[in-house]
């Protein structure tokens, strides 16, 4: 398994809970990695715990060195590899190559829409090299939703080589907090007494379109006031160095907007289920994902929050507006104004009814153990059709 990036967000966390089941199933795994985030949380220690080998290589963070597809292979080959699975959009390309290579099957996980970064000629060139790749060496792609698959078949991936597996989360027990620590807690994501806190999570990026929730937010005041906390920061990915001026644009808006006493930027959390349970509610605003219940959605839902979020990726399998969860449109800081309007509206308990709702969906649909099942049975028929 190649993963560029080996930090915490949401890809990484996939790639983890798919290399969990494939560990549980019997398999060997090996997984070779990009740079190891400077000052943030990394998810090698975690792959260490399955038992799998982790090795860096370094030209993953530079999937243009030609030296890198034959050194992934070479990797493939010494461990007889009997298959290749690609995570991140950068990786992916490099990954194929070395699979054909290598003479074993080509799998990616793509997890999220594709976005081709540079200037318009540059970015041009990314995406007809990508799509010239994953159209002639794809063996699978294993795809967060119907809007992804739509996106490799347009690059010429046969559809009979795509599947549509939707992310699924470990249900964790409920946490429980003393009045002590809930206020705490509240205190830290600056909510006064009386507002209704929503938390947000995610990197400081546009994609996460927290700018969008800015704007949301705006006038005229809401009776319970509203406080948002977003968790998360720019962090160091190829992402944030894109976007180096995105974080200190969003604290423009919020002066600019007059949203001081109505936002708090809390950087990374690494207890992000404890904000979960102090806090009232969960937005989120992306412009674009790959599952259309990202998993910081469903973690929320499942801990039985009340959720507002865009519909960047279509509408979740099984998910029902209004009853599950509240859906705006994407990049509409009107529509996503209303919905949480819609939620302010509502009481104490309607806002507890809604919340239990969406954890009940998790636990019935989108289970982690029902998913990583879906993935081993994948790969096993990948391996096994290549092996007759």
């Amino acid at each position: 398994m190649t993963l560029r990036l080996p930090d915490r967000t949401g890809a990484a966390k996939m790639a983890l809970a798919f290399g969990g089941a494939l560990r549980a199933a019997g398999f060997d795994l090996t997984l070779l990695h990009g740079p190891v985030p400077v000052d943030g949380p990394s998810i090698l220690p975690d792959f260490a715990e399955l038992g799998a080998a982790t090795e860096l290589e370094a030209r993953l963070d530079r999937p243009w060195d030609p030296r890198l597809v034959p050194a992934l292979a070479a990797r493939v080959r010494r461990d007889s590899g009997r298959c290749v699975i690609g995570v991140n959009q950068r990786d992916r390309v490099p990954a194929l190559l070395a699979a054909a290579r290598a003479g074993v099957p080509g799998v990616l996980v793509v997890g999220n829409q594709h976005h081709f970064w540079g200037p318009r000629p540059v970015a041009a060139l990314k995406r007809r090299s990508y799509r010239a790749v994953v159209a002639a060496r794809t063996t699978l792609a294993v795809c967060t939703s119907s809007v992804v698959r739509d996106e490799m078949t347009a690059f010429g991936v046969p559809a009979d080589r795509t599947v549509v597996l939707p992310n699924g989360i470990p249900v964790p027990p409920p946490v429980e907090l003393s009045a002590a620590e809930r206020t705490r807690l509240r205190a830290e994501m600056g909510a006064h007494e009386g507002d209704l806190l929503l938390l947000n999570v995610g990197r400081l990026d546009l994609q996460k379109g927290q700018d969008v929730l800015l704007e949301a937010l705006g006038r005229p005041p809401r009776v319970p006031p509203v406080h948002v906390a977003f968790a998360g920061s720019a962090g160091h990915s190829g992402a944030a160095r894109r976007t180096a001026g995105y974080e200190a644009a969003l604290d423009r808006a919020v002066r600019d907007r007059g949203l001081g006493d109505a936002v708090t930027f809390l950087g990374w959390r690494d207890d992000v289920d404890r904000l979960l349970a102090a806090s009232d509610g969960y937005v989120h605003a992306a412009r674009w994902e790959g599952p259309a219940l990202p998993l910081a959605v469903m973690e929320a839902m499942a801990s039985g929050r009340p959720t507002v979020f865009t519909d960047c990726s279509g509408s979740p399998p099984v998910f029902e507006d209004g009853r599950d969860g509240l859906m705006a449109r994407t990049e509409d800081p009107g529509s996503l104004r209303r919905r949480i309007d819609e939620l302010v509206a509502m009481t104490g308990p309607q806002r507890a009814a809604l919340g239990e709702r969406g954890a009940r969906l998790i636990r019935e649909h989108y289970t982690m153990e029902e998913c990583g099942r879906a993935f081993v049975q994948l790969i096993q028929g990948v391996v096994g059709r290549a092996g007759t």
